[in-house]
């Protein structure tokens, strides 16, 4: 009888556009096989990818089911995809609390082909939250402009749409569109609640925007920078 993982993680990484497939080799190596691929846009000024000598905003976002800790897998995939170099991107991992039945039997499968040195050890928690911000298309920007005066680095954008009915109808005398921007935004636990405040503070004003935040269970490919260093560098950068 196979071991069922006690525990399942999901874990997200946002590389530039293409890099998925790397991603992917490195969890299939270790018959992680639940992968999906979500098509988003970074949101780093342009001063700032010219500073990184960045062109290409778009991003791949991966998500995938990791069985047991995954402090293995993000190590690997920070060595191959050298997220430990300013711009390259991120990876982190969110606590499950539960998944369905076949979700289940497939991730036990894979997990007892694992060879023993694959099997890793308890991972250490992270101190990072990552905010979900969803507003109306088009607001992504205005949302990261709250977000980085409260302390925030960056950002992704993945685009959506509302199964809401109601959200096409007036409300108020506004025009709520279906269409909608996610804003992924990973900041330091203590950073969430300026973050959070001040885009609930702006609301309608930023796309009618609506947040809710996750705790992060282990991160890699962030700058080790306290809470807001970043853009006090860059005024002072500015004043030279």
């Amino acid at each position: 009888m196979n071991q069922v993982p006690s525990s399942v993680h999901c874990l997200v990484a946002i590389v530039d556009r293409g890099k998925s497939e790397a991603v992917a080799e490195e969890l299939r190596r270790r018959h992680i096989l639940m992968q999906f691929v979500l098509l988003g846009h970074g949101t780093a000024s342009a001063e700032v990818m010219d500073l990184l000598g960045l062109d290409e905003p778009e991003k791949d976002v991966v998500l995938a089911l990791v069985p047991g800790a995954a402090d293995g897998v993000l190590a690997a995939l920070t060595e191959r995809l050298e997220l430990y170099r300013p711009g390259r991107g991120i990876a982190f991992t969110i606590d499950l609390c539960s998944i369905s039945a076949l979700a289940h039997q497939r991730i036990a499968a894979a997990a007892a082909d694992q060879t023993p040195s694959q099997k890793e050890d308890r991972p250490m928690r992270s101190q990072h939250e990552l905010i979900v911000v969803i507003a109306e298309h088009g607001f992504a920007a205005d949302v990261m402009d709250t977000a980085r005066a409260a302390g925030a680095r960056g950002g992704t954008v993945v685009r959506g749409r509302s199964l809401a009915a109601e959200e096409a109808q007036k409300f108020l005398h506004i025009t709520i569109q279906p269409e909608k921007d996610m804003v992924l935004i990973l900041v330091p636990a203590a950073g969430r609640q300026p973050v959070m405040k001040a885009i609930c503070a702006q609301g309608a004003g930023i796309g009618h925007a609506l947040a809710f935040s996750l705790p992060v269970s282990d991160v890699t490919g962030l700058s080790l920078a306290p809470f807001g260093a970043e853009e006090q560098k860059e005024d002072e950068g500015e004043e030279q």
